[in-house]
């Protein structure tokens, strides 16, 4: 978390920590700067009574907010909406012993599969590598866009490897509705076994040499700093805002963590904490071992060894603090211990980002309808919690009704002779009762099953129609109750399915965007030497140029945005849009007469399969090796007729076009009868070239595009609704429009 001049002070120490090969006559380590705030120890204590104030005045404005009832009537706290919710995903249920004892009391987890759907469908929707993209945030930046975007793809999803952290954010955010996530510089050091030596020199700087007669060098490890920006997204109940919250950038924000005491203890080696090993360890308890007679030595021993795995709970606090004493309040980061009243470090904002922005993020998967502009969303799990209860509920009557049918309850005589606990059923077993007719009595119980399995359908199709759960997302109106999968229906319950994940996919995409966004303004401020070595190109070769990637190549401002996915994440859809496209662009004369356009047209389709294109066409086109049709001309009039050839990748009708007015040309008619004639009759063996060639790109254009209707790669048709060629649409070609017309008219036959 420190700025990079403080990490390369910090580095060499680190290397020589605990070496039995130090000598004394090493060179003293050099004090280690801090960017711990210098404070006080009485504005240390008043930092933690205010700290302290402002965590009980949020877990109060917390626990005013009403989440809904409960099946009796009252009012959700905070702490009971949140019982309930993660008690609906992991099918927990009180128990019970209404109608009976040991009565069915299941929970079928539809939530949980509904959350783990939508989760699935959501990911690589917001989440795709290839569709982030930078901006500058000032016309001087411009230049350093590219640089950023290369950099940026490989530190996040190759070294910081950031999918995993999406996936769970995602999750979280569908789940409770919400999420709060600090992204912050992680530094790991890692021993390789490698040392180094050096040679020990006396005062006046000669080597010294051993008794045996080699020179006299000390060895020390090599120790390897891994560090990258990750970023961490905390349960709901671990975050602390004021009442009314609306701004996590300037309003106080306070985080719950837990630390082992160990890694508070390496923190504080690191910087990163104060006050750990003098004040700390003595007020934390332990696990005392019921021994006696020991010496002090030994129980300090047994001490450090049981207080390393003990528990700290810390509090994280953003707010406003005059801490240097100027008059002007700083935007700073303090920890302490609550259940000690211990401040345990703090730091200015500007020493965590370049920018001096709080690296926090807030993301909402819908807003709550009474307070919509809150830092407090509305979740999946909460939408469909009603219904999931419901049928869990149904489910349960049914199992019971099937409990009564097999062993059905009876009324017998007490003053008879039957020992009702000594009854057990069994097949093809008589039990004998005196004048049964009479002394026993089964009522008749009738339960409506049917009624119980028609409601159970009628409350998932509800919940398909509200989530875009289930059969909708695989293109049928309902599996349920017998809906119709015509491609007609499918189109329309697909379109659908796209909108009800629109706006959640946006919040998504946005809160996605600044998390990335920070990790840059992080990275910008701790950038380590020599990157460009590091960050290779497809073919294994540095793409950055030396000292490229250093605080001043990588500084300015810039936004991070990412594209929407048109299919939505799904690969089906994905190709399907692809095959479309490839057959419209395809018939359009400016493609269509464009073999560079051509290329990169087929080149999408293959990348939509999952193949190179390269592989399957070879090496993209390069503009500069095709010949401008004036230059040819030029050669034709000077006679140099062996570098004039039509290529398959120029633009045809334009060269056709140029080469007749050449024939045309007064220049050509100032020329000799002998060498016009020459020229003359190059020219249109040329023309024919071209022609030919043309004739060649419109067979590959009408077959591959006007001749196959669209979604039919390699020779695989679309589940249509009818026959091809009766007319009727397709599960794409239904689209409004101009465009759907158009396609409709040219899989009729129609002429326009």
């Amino acid at each position: 978390m420190a700025s990079r001049e403080i990490k390369d002070e910090l580095k060499p120490e680190i290397g020589s920590s605990g070496n039995p090969g130090m000598t004394e006559s090493m060179p003293a380590m050099p004090e280690k700067p801090t960017i711990q705030l210098q404070i006080s120890e009485d504005m240390e204590k008043q930092l933690v009574q205010i700290i302290l104030e402002d965590w009980s005045a949020s877990k109060d404005a917390r626990s005013k907010k009403e989440y809904g009832i409960d099946s009796k009537g009252a009012s959700n706290d905070f702490d009971k909406w949140l019982k309930e919710i993660e008690d609906l995903y992991n099918a927990r249920r009180e128990p019970k012993e209404i109608p009976w004892k040991y009565c069915s009391n299941r929970g079928l987890r539809i939530a949980t599969s509904i959350l783990d759907m939508i989760h699935s469908r959501l990911l690589p929707s917001v989440i795709n590598e290839d569709l982030v993209r930078w901006k500058p945030g000032e016309s001087i930046d411009t230049p350093k866009v590219e640089r950023i975007s290369k950099l940026m793809h490989w530190w996040i999803w190759v070294h910081s490897r950031m999918h995993s952290f999406f996936d769970i954010w995602i999750k979280q955010i569908a789940g409770y509705g919400d999420g709060l996530t600090e992204s912050f510089w992680s530094v790991m050091p890692l021993d390789k076994g490698e040392t180094i030596e050096e040679p020990i020199v006396d005062e006046a700087g000669q080597p010294l040499i051993n008794p045996d007669g080699t020179p006299a060098v000390s060895k020390s490890r090599t120790i390897s700093l891994i560090e990258k920006t990750s970023s961490k997204v905390y349960p709901k109940e671990d975050v602390f805002l004021q009442e009314g919250s609306t701004d996590i950038k300037t309003e106080p924000v306070i985080l719950k963590d837990s630390f082992k005491y160990r890694e508070l203890e390496q923190g504080e080696a690191e910087g990163k904490f104060i006050n750990i090993s003098n004040m700390l360890r003595e007020k934390l308890n332990y696990d005392h071992p019921d021994l006696t007679g020991m010496t002090p030595e030994e129980e300090q021993r047994i001490k450090d060894i049981k207080i390393r795995n003990v528990p700290v709970d810390i509090l994280k606090w953003y707010g406003n603090f005059d801490a240097d004493g100027d008059g002007f309040a700083e935007d700073v980061r303090i920890l302490i211990s609550p259940d000690h009243e211990l401040y345990l470090g703090g730091v200015a904002v500007r020493d965590l980002t370049k920018s001096g922005q709080r690296p926090l993020d807030i993301t909402k998967f819908d807003n709550r309808i009474d307070r919509p502009f809150e830092n407090d969303g509305e979740g999946v799990l909460e939408k469909v919690k009603e219904l999931s209860d419901e049928i869990d509920a149904i489910f349960n009557q049914m199992t019971d009704a099937n409990t009564l049918g097999v062993l059905r309850p009876f009324f017998y005589d007490p003053g008879g002779d039957i020992d009702a606990p000594a009854i057990k059923l069994g097949p093809n077993k008589g039990t004998p009762v005196t004048a049964p007719n009479q002394n026993v009595f089964f009522p008749d119980i009738q339960i409506a099953t049917d009624k119980l399995i028609l409601a159970i359908r009628l409350v998932l199709e509800f919940i398909e129609r509200l989530t875009a759960a289930s059969s909708y997302v695989l293109g049928r109106e309902s599996e349920i109750v017998g809906g119709s999968g015509t491609a007609t229906r499918t189109n329309a319950i697909m379109q659908s399915a796209e909108q009800r994940f629109a706006i959640p996919s946006q919040r998504l995409r946005e809160g996605a965007s600044n998390i990335v966004r920070q990790h840059l303004d992080i990275l910008q401020l701790n950038i380590p030497p020599g990157l460009e070595n590091r960050v290779l190109g497809e073919d294994g070769m540095p793409i950055f140029q030396s000292n490229e990637l250093t605080e001043e190549g990588i500084s300015g401002e810039y936004d991070a945005y990412i594209l929407l996915d048109p299919a939505m994440g799904s690969k089906s859809t994905e190709r399907e849009l692809a095959s479309m496209m490839y057959s419209v662009l395809l018939q359009n004369p400016i493609i269509g007469t464009d073999p560079v356009k051509i290329y990169h047209v087929t080149a999408e389709l293959i990348r939509a399969y999952g193949k190179d294109p390269e592989e399957i066409l070879g090496p993209e086109p390069d503009s500069d090796m095709i010949d401008k049709p004036e230059d040819e001309n030029t050669l034709i009039i000077q006679g140099d007729f062996a570098r004039v050839r039509a290529q398959l990748t120029e633009n045809h009708i334009l060269h056709v076009q140029k080469h007749m007015e050449l024939l045309q040309s007064p220049s050509l008619a100032a020329l000799p009868p002998h060498l016009s004639a020459q020229i003359q009759q190059f020219t249109m063996q040329h023309i024919a070239e071209h022609q030919q060639q043309m004739q060649i790109m419109m067979a590959i254009q009408q077959k591959f595009g006007a001749g196959k209707q669209q979604g039919e790669i390699g020779g695989e048709r679309p589940n249509d609704s009818g026959p091809p060629g009766d007319g009727k649409p397709s599960s794409m070609e239904t689209v409004p429009g101009p465009l759907g017309a158009a396609m409709q008219t040219k899989r009729s036959g129609e002429v326009a």
